[in-house]
């Protein structure tokens, strides 16, 4: 008989909600997170009065920011990349905890299902328990490490507690489908 996915609904909402609940783990309790943010000092106050000011609206910033290539080219411009570059996003409102919250939970979700969805057309019903895992985390680490690569490459940003954050939750994704694997017909 062949494995469905209404045959995985049990480690599907499991991991999404385990994934989810490690995530607010490591964001809330966890220290490993606080060294990537800084807080500006005295300049915050004086860079939230200037935004004000100039009624910059909500929105991402290049700093520096050319309209095409050719402009990147001019001497003006590369003077201004070696002062300082950077991005700024400012928001419309404060952050919605629950909106992000609920949000975050729909991903975990997503990404369990999807994974679940791989591993129904890539594993028989029965599978040895190590394939399982071997084939689960691995999806699992495709889906929290390493779709945010090319975004990176363009727009650095610390990363290595965040990898460290998605092969947690990879792990915890192969360990509860492993668990929860169908047996084998008959079995």
């Amino acid at each position: 008989m062949d494995l469905s996915l209404t045959d995985l609904w049990l480690p599907i909402l499991l991991s999404g909600v385990a994934t989810h609940i490690a995530s607010t783990v490591a964001w809330t309790v966890l220290p490993h997170h606080k060294p990537e943010f800084k807080g500006l000092g005295a300049t915050e106050e004086k860079l939230v009065d200037l935004l004000q000011a100039d009624q910059v609206g909500p929105g991402q910033y290049m700093l520096p920011y050319c309209n095409d290539m050719k402009e990147a080219g001019e001497p003006a411009f590369q003077e201004k990349q070696r002062r300082c570059t950077g991005m700024l996003s400012v928001y419309d409102r404060p952050v919605n905890m629950g909106a992000a919250i609920f949000k975050t939970l729909a991903f975990f979700l997503v990404a369990a299902f999807v994974i679940g969805y791989l591993a129904s057309i890539g594993l028989p019903r029965g599978a040895a328990s190590i394939d399982v895992l071997r084939f689960v985390t691995t999806a699992g680490l495709l889906a929290h490490c390493f779709a945010r690569f090319p975004a990176v490459y363009w727009f650095p940003q610390k990363t290595a507690m965040s990898l460290l954050d998605g092969a947690a939750y990879a792990a915890v994704t192969g360990l509860l489908f492993t668990v929860l694997w169908p047996a084998a017909v008959g079995a």
